[in-house]
């Protein structure tokens, strides 16, 4: 378990890496990045709470398919998982922990508030959980550099309300989160997309399948033998 020192705040135990400010963010000239910090509610418009979408992404995939997500996910003895653009939402990392019963949780934000909001929402759920701080790591950083995490360490992955055409993504940011996705992503290992406006879907088709494409929920599925780079 990770020690909080006299000086931290009890929610900075759930940050991993350093906290940026605005002038300082490396990702700071990306239109996306200048969009989202004038409209911060924009990601929203799902909003609240997503484990219910989660089980039920689950059971459609179970039952058009006959795919159980969740042993997909389990075959690995640790299974951790992603959330990307998390934004406002403050409890998405901690919704996919709890869905699929993982080891740990790293999530990914580029607005500074949106991620101290996060840390200091889970603080407190850690009155129920004194490993949780553990569990989630949080980072300031971008989804086109997850260099944070190794190749193939991660089972599952969630994001929402984050490919979709109000967030004018540029073109190399786009390419490049589609391989870093590809990437970290597991073999076998699935990702669950919501609000997209279907192009992330479309590029990771080369290295996998889709094993569900609906208005409300998208899983894609990494194929064996993808290369992570």
């Amino acid at each position: 378990m990770r020690k909080v020192s006299e000086t931290m705040q009890p929610w900075q135990a759930f940050i991993a890496g350093p906290l940026y400010t605005e002038a300082a963010a490396p990702w700071r000239e990306d239109p996306a990045f200048t969009t989202l910090s004038e409209f911060p509610g924009l990601r929203d418009s799902i909003g609240g709470r997503v484990a219910e979408a989660l089980t039920q992404a689950i059971g459609l995939v179970q039952a058009l398919t006959q795919i159980d997500l969740l042993a997909i996910v389990h075959a690995h003895p640790r299974p951790q998982g992603l959330c990307l653009g998390f934004g406002m939402n403050a409890l998405e990392p901690y919704d996919l922990l709890q869905v699929f019963s993982l080891t740990q949780v790293h999530g990914y934000e580029w607005i500074r508030e949106q991620v101290v909001e996060a840390a200091q929402t889970l603080t407190v759920w850690a009155r129920e959980d004194a490993q949780l701080s553990e569990r989630i790591r949080l980072h300031h950083g971008t989804m086109s550099d997850l260099h944070a995490l190794p190749d193939r360490s991660i089972q599952v992955v969630y994001v929402g309300n984050v490919f979709m055409h109000e967030i004018p993504m540029t073109h190399e940011t786009f390419a490049r989160t589609v391989t870093e996705i590809i990437r970290v992503l597991d073999e076998g290992g699935v990702l669950l997309s919501r609000g997209s406006s279907g192009a992330l879907e479309t590029a990771l088709r080369s290295a996998g399948k889709l094993l569900l494409q609906n208005p409300l929920v998208s899983v894609f599925q990494k194929q064996k033998g993808t290369a992570t780079s």
